[in-house]
């Protein structure tokens, strides 16, 4: 045993419900209830009644686990007792399943990586001891993580939970800052044994190119075809089981008893986007085991690296489904979004960084909006920074279907459909947190209030605003506490950013990327204003294609959009969405740009009345067209083009569902 068991998180998360969404977040959250989060559980089977993780005979995997994951936390943010009810009965089933040697769940006898689907709903156990303090909940992951321990070298991690490892180390960490039982440390380290080692990953990201050029996926599914037809006994066996289940057994087997098949899960899996958001969180938890420093340059590094050889301007690096480089016509997978954003927010709790907000802003406000209709009653599976057209088409994809890019149901593979929920209810949980000296931090922007005990004092803090469509925040103290530090996220953007306390200018200067804090002796009512510098700025990305960008926001264009549905039943429904709109603009970096603000709407991430229009200067390019049901690669820029100027207008990338976000600069 190591002299020092755990290392200490720099901040820790209030509590679920200590912080509450007001404003246009409220209302995002209500729309999400309203939406297929509200209602999934009567819409599909796989998380339904016959589900499972209810006792029946259904899927039984991580479709139950991943939909509670979001479900939880949004009941208890709303405080709604319907969707309260549904958690219930999810929550109530998983403490009455664990069986005498600790092991829960559905019977997992025939799965080939039990281990993973049951850190998805250790997950979940989590958010609902922080919402309700069910001591029971302590009890149950004791007893199932010494089952781990005795089990896990005889029956040790196979696919996905090898990939998503941290996941389950994370959850041991947190009961033992509980219970401090100290064989949760011996299984974090058996655990860490197993895994990928993410942290030695992002050093050095072995896969600079699109995944093409390093994973044939036809040789793959060939062998894999091969190896499931030569098991005839497996195939017997497994008749009943659909058949992604038999090819996932037919694929655990190659890869255990092949050198090639060792060889393609390394690069299968340290490819797969999901994998990849997933694992961001690992050198923190390594962090927390070894107190190495160099964990959290490593996960700066891998940031970085995903950004240069992979990563577009909406937030998000490529995955279709697996690393796909930096055309902007290449798809992110939403599960790789909402994963990112809790890779990130866990970030932020170990290492404090306001480094990593300034990704979880950018990643939130654009590419998690965008990707669902504005009702949140549908989804793509994957989203293009160049989306000129939703269709059942064929696409540059490395391994994703015709109905990867279409908004419906279950678009392509239901991972997705059961796993966005987390996406919003997170973050939200995440904008406040707090170290163990008595301080607070903004992690992150968003109307929301905070209220607590510090140091066994009651505070409570209202945060008002409409970031990020506006560039004010004012934090009032209705209870404050005399003696408490706030710190103020400044992003990184956010140079010549003012604070006001009182009503007064502060006069000491903000660094951007780092927190600004500030110590007072604070009364009830005291009030802090900050105003961020909201001004255009061009990035420059693939073949120096420009992106506009203004606070946190990116901004696409605004293209008319032309919905017709494929199949199902409105609003759950599957959709294609096409524009009769010219979209193969450039844009003029010099020209004039005339920026107009509008009342926020029910829902701001529309784009029938975006809350911020920004019309920019810019030129047809005739030579840019449609290839393969996208719109075709990006002219390098500069580019000369002979048509007349036109004004272009553009709306916050999240608010729209077609557009061009990276566009080819224009030489005039």
């Amino acid at each position: 045993m190591r002299d020092k068991d755990i290392y200490k998180s720099k901040l820790n998360s209030f509590p679920l419900g200590e912080i509450k969404p007001k404003g246009w977040l409220l209302r995002e959250l209500r729309i999400q209830a309203n939406g297929l989060t509200g209602h999934l559980d009567s819409l599909w089977e796989d998380v339904g009644p016959s589900s499972g993780w209810l006792g029946g005979n259904g899927e039984s995997w991580e479709r139950g686990p991943y939909y509670c994951d979001g479900l939880v936390p949004l009941a208890y943010l709303l405080e709604d007792d319907f969707l309260i009810r549904k958690t219930k009965k999810w929550i109530e089933w998983t403490l009455r399943s664990q069986r005498d040697n600790g092991d829960f769940g559905p019977d997992s006898s025939k799965d080939t990586d039990n281990w993973w689907p049951r850190t998805v709903m250790l997950k979940v156990l989590i958010s609902y001891y922080e919402a309700t303090g069910d001591e029971r909940v302590l009890s149950f992951m004791k007893k199932y993580f010494k089952y781990e321990l005795d089990n896990i070298r005889k029956n040790p991690l196979r696919m996905w939970a090898v990939a998503r490892a941290c996941d389950n180390i994370l959850c041991v960490y947190w009961l033992y800052e509980k219970t401090k039982e100290t064989f949760l440390i011996e299984l974090a380290d058996a655990l860490f044994e197993q895994s990928i080692d993410w942290t030695k990953y992002f050093n050095d990201i072995p896969y600079k190119k699109r995944m093409g050029e390093y994973l044939n996926w036809e040789t793959v599914n060939e062998k894999i075809r091969d190896l499931a037809e030569s098991k005839g006994k497996l195939l017997n066996e497994l008749d009943n089981v659909k058949k992604e289940k038999v090819i996932s057994k037919a694929l655990a087997m190659l890869l255990e008893e092949t050198e090639i098949g060792r060889d393609i899960f390394q690069k299968y899996h340290t490819s797969h986007i999901v994998n990849i958001a997933m694992g961001i969180k690992e050198p923190a938890m390594r962090y927390l085991k070894t107190g190495n420093k160099k964990c959290l340059d490593s996960i700066k590094k891998g940031i970085e690296d995903l950004e240069k050889y992979h990563g577009t301007p909406n937030g998000m690096f490529t995955g279709d489904e697996h690393l796909n480089g930096k055309n902007p016509t290449q798809g992110s997978e939403l599960c790789a979004v909402v994963e990112y954003m809790f890779s990130l927010e866990t970030s932020i709790r170990v290492f404090g960084s306001a480094f990593f907000g300034d990704i979880l802003e950018k990643t939130v406000y654009n590419s998690l909006p965008a990707t669902m209709t504005p009702d949140l009653c549908a989804h793509q599976y994957v989203q293009q920074v160049n989306q000129v057209k939703s269709s059942l088409d064929e696409r540059n994809w490395f391994d994703d279907g015709v109905e990867s890019n279409i908004y419906g149901f279950k678009p392509n593979f239901g991972c997705c459909t059961a796993n966005m929920h987390q996406g919003w209810p997170k973050f939200v949980e995440n904008l406040w947190m707090k170290d163990g000296e008595g301080e607070i931090y903004i992690t992150a922007y968003g109307p929301c209030e905070l209220e607590t005990d510090i140091n066994g004092k009651s505070l409570k803090i209202i945060e008002e605003t409409d970031y990020p469509f506006n560039n004010k925040v004012v934090i009032k103290f209705e209870e404050a506490v005399p003696d408490l530090k706030v710190n103020l996220r400044i992003p990184v953007w956010g140079g010549g950013t003012r604070v006001k306390f009182n009503g007064k200018y502060l006069e000491d200067s903000v660094i951007p990327g780092t927190y600004y804090k500030i110590q007072k002796n604070w009364k009830d009512n005291d009030k802090i204003e900050v105003v961020f510098p909201f001004k255009p700025r061009f990035s420059r990305w693939y073949k120096s294609g420009v992106a506009v960008e203004m606070g946190p926001l990116l901004f696409a264009s605004k293209l008319n959009e032309k919905w017709k549905t494929l199949k199902g039943i409105e609003p759950f429904a599957d959709y294609e969405v096409t524009t009769d709109d010219f979209w193969n603009y450039g844009l003029i970096t010099d020209g004039e740009i005339d920026i107009e603000y509008f009342k926020l709407d029910e829902q701001p991430f529309n784009p029938v009345n975006p809350p911020i229009i920004m019309k920019v200067q810019g030129k047809r390019i005739d030579g840019w067209k449609m290839e393969n049901n996208s719109a075709g690669d990006l002219p390098e820029g500069p580019v000369v083009s002979n048509n007349e100027k036109e004004r272009i207008e553009l709306i916050p990338y999240g608010c729209t569902n077609l557009r061009i976000g990276l566009f080819p600069e224009i030489k005039e």
